[in-house]
Formats: structure tokens, sequence, C-alpha cells
């Protein structure tokens, strides 16, 4: 036997929770400056869509939603 079929396959193991957790909480931030980009005081409705928009993106850079 050669000394690579001795070695045991190595695993990765992610924070999955903890690299979601960054994502969300890195868009809500890029939300909510983008938000406040072009007015001071931007309605709720304008910050929501901001934040999830943002979310969203940041999520999108991380995990491979399936589109059919």
């Amino acid at each position: 036997m050669s000394e690579n079929d001795n070695q045991k396959t190595k695993h990765i193991r992610f924070k999955t929770y903890w690299i979601i957790q960054r994502a969300v909480e890195e868009g809500i931030a890029y939300g909510l400056n983008r938000a406040h980009k072009h007015t001071d005081n931007p309605d709720n409705n304008h910050i929501a869509l901001e934040i999830e928009q943002a979310v969203m993106s940041a999520l999108d850079e991380i995990i491979d939603f399936e589109r059919s």
C-alpha cells in the first residue's frame, strides 16, 4: 500500500450559521446606508426595501439558489 492509501480523507466543515449571520448583518448595514444615501429621513418602506435587497444580495453571494 502506498502512503496515500493510508491517509484518511480530510473533511472541511463550515460554520454555516456564522457565515449566514455575517452575510445578513453586512446586508442590513449596507441596506441602511443605501436607504440614507439620498435623504436624511427615508420612510420605513424605503428602508425595509433597501435592507431586503442588500440582505438577499449578500446571501446570493454565499448560497447557490437553484433557478429554473
